[in-house]
């Protein structure tokens, strides 16, 4: 699959007002209704933990002792929490005290908020780079388009502060390793190593995007074998520095935003040890089984993530990857040397490399793919080079072809975002067409469905509007109870009594049925069970 002999496609500035002007106007829209939705979401089960992390490390810096957030269920820290990078957490920590939020209410919606505005920033970044790859602001208003229009994805935007925070950093981290290479000075790289190092500490998955850039100034530096001797050297010196400058930008900022690392640095072993075999075991229904790690079957990875995306961004992406490989294949040399073929490689290989890894390696997977959501931007990325390809390839009555993709691309973008609004708040819900979503009964036997338990905000809300005066006695999967009660507001929030064994007996049980759904608990009484899950399901 090559574009070689197709008509061009017009090829404007990449920079200017112009070129940013529609990405500003999405990115504005997208802000307002954020703003407008983030009170809609429950709060997830990592919340309290992630909180946790970020203000034991403000704490540290500050040499103060200020109490954290009670974890609502009282419990006490795992030993792997430290490893987790505060890059993200430790703000959101110091927006909370610059802002004087004391309210559980107030500090979980702020969270709510600024995930979902990084998100945002996310998707600036891939517009930028769109605009570099293809020259074409309207495809790299597609690209962006598809990255914050994907159900899933947009709901974990709000109340999962780790994964959708982990793929913004990562498109963010791709503008800077293609702006690196483009400019090709030291400064450029000294940036690309900090934005490396801030991904490392997000998630020390970043280190394969780290690999990749010695990698890539390894090719640049066997190319220059053939250079005249008088330009060879300075050229050599170059990449050599900035390639020095890159590896101590990363690992310094790494070091930097990691302050269990001030005391140990040899302890980031053991965090990429305990990454890699992710030490809580926490069952998925998968296929309509119960699975759990190690015994994950392969095909686990790649079938949640072909149910769960968006079908337009699917087939896009693998024309788009099809193309890419095909041009590959066919010019090797020039692939490697020229700069937005070679860029067009890495996303593939950011793409395949990661995911037939975990599958390779059985990496402990549970909660769908969650964990390997930032996927999803070179994806996006390859999407948008499977769709030039389809208007490079209409040669015969080019208007009338064209002006038909463009109207298909249209739907499919028109389709995410009927999809994102019909399931709202419940977008983490979403399946496509490859699962039957007519038979609600049917599906929640199959996959996990709302798993982290957001929808107990909705259940406890219910509850409070239909008995507007009592206090309810509240009992059933208690973690979720305790983490969607305090984003309540005050007077609310002391109606609602979380019961326990020796407590008083429950008005109303929040059952789970583990066949059903784990992580997604279904409330007993049978409207309240309609008003949070079937409606979810129904799409």
């Amino acid at each position: 699959m090559s574009d070689r002999g197709a008509p061009a496609l017009p090829r404007p500035a990449a920079g200017g007002l112009a070129a940013w002007a529609p990405a500003a106007v999405v990115l504005a829209v997208f802000a307002a209704v954020g703003v407008a939705v983030h009170d809609d979401y429950g709060v997830g089960p990592d919340t309290d933990q992630q909180r946790a992390i970020g203000l034991a490390a403000v704490n540290y810096v500050l040499g103060n002792t200020d109490a954290a957030l009670p974890a609502p269920d009282g419990r006490e820290w795992d030993p792997e929490d430290r490893y987790y990078g505060v890059a993200f957490e430790a703000p959101l920590i110091l927006a909370e005290r610059l802002l004087g939020l004391t309210d559980s209410r107030a500090i979980y919606l702020s969270r709510h908020l600024l995930t979902h505005l990084f998100f945002l920033t996310g998707g600036w970044f891939c517009y930028l780079l769109a605009c570099r790859l293809f020259g074409n602001r309207w495809l790299a208003l597609f690209a962006l388009l598809l990255f914050l229009l994907h159900p899933r994805i947009y709901a974990h935007s709000f109340f999962n502060s780790k994964d959708p925070t982990f793929l913004a950093m990562f498109m963010i981290a791709l503008y800077l390793v293609q702006r690196a290479f483009r400019r090709g000075t030291v400064a450029a790289f000294a940036t690309c190593g900090v934005g490396v190092g801030v991904l490392i500490n997000l998630r020390v998955m970043g280190l394969a995007l780290f690999a990749a850039v010695p990698a890539l100034q390894a090719l640049d530096l066997v190319r220059t074998r053939r250079r005249p001797e008088r330009r060879k050297r300075p050229e050599r010196r170059r990449l050599l520095a900035a390639a020095a400058v890159f590896a101590l930008a990363a690992a310094g900022t790494t070091y930097a935003l990691s302050p269990w690392l001030w005391r140990d640095p040899l302890a980031f072993g053991d965090a990429v040890t305990m990454f890699a075999r992710y030490p809580q075991h926490h069952p998925t229904l998968f296929q309509g089984e119960i699975v759990r790690w190690p015994f994950i079957p392969a095909h686990y990875l790649p079938t949640w993530m072909a149910i769960t995306t968006p079908p337009a961004t699917l087939l896009l992406g693998l024309i788009g990857a099809a193309a890419v490989l095909g041009r590959g294949a066919a010019r090797p040399r020039r692939a490697l040397r020229h700069g937005a073929e070679r860029f067009a490689l890495l996303l593939l290989a950011c793409l395949a490399l990661p995911a037939a890894a975990v599958v390779a390696l059985r990496a402990n997977l549970y909660d769908g793919w969650r964990h390997l959501y930032f996927l999803y931007a070179p994806l996006c990325l390859l999407a948008v080079y499977g769709l030039r390809w389809l208007l490079a390839a209409a040669r015969r009555r080019v208007r009338l072809r064209r002006g038909m993709i463009c109207l298909l691309a249209a739907a499919a973008l028109a389709g995410m975002a009927a999809a994102g609004l019909r399931l709202h708040p419940y977008q983490q819900g979403y399946f496509n067409f490859l699962v039957d979503r007519r038979t609600p009964e049917r599906l929640k036997t199959q996959y996990n469905l709302i798993y982290w338990g957001t929808h107990h905000r909705a259940g406890l809300e219910y509850l409070l509007a239909r008995f507007p005066e009592a206090t309810l006695h509240v009992d059933g999967v208690r973690w979720a109870l305790s983490r969607n009660r305090p984003i309540l507001p005050a007077e609310e929030r002391r109606r609602i009594v979380i019961t326990g064994d020796r407590g008083p007996a429950p008005d109303f049980f929040f059952k789970r049925r583990l066949r059903d759904t784990p992580f997604g608990p279904i409330l007993y009484a049978r409207r309240i069970y309609h008003n949070t899950l079937i409606s979810v399901t129904a799409v």
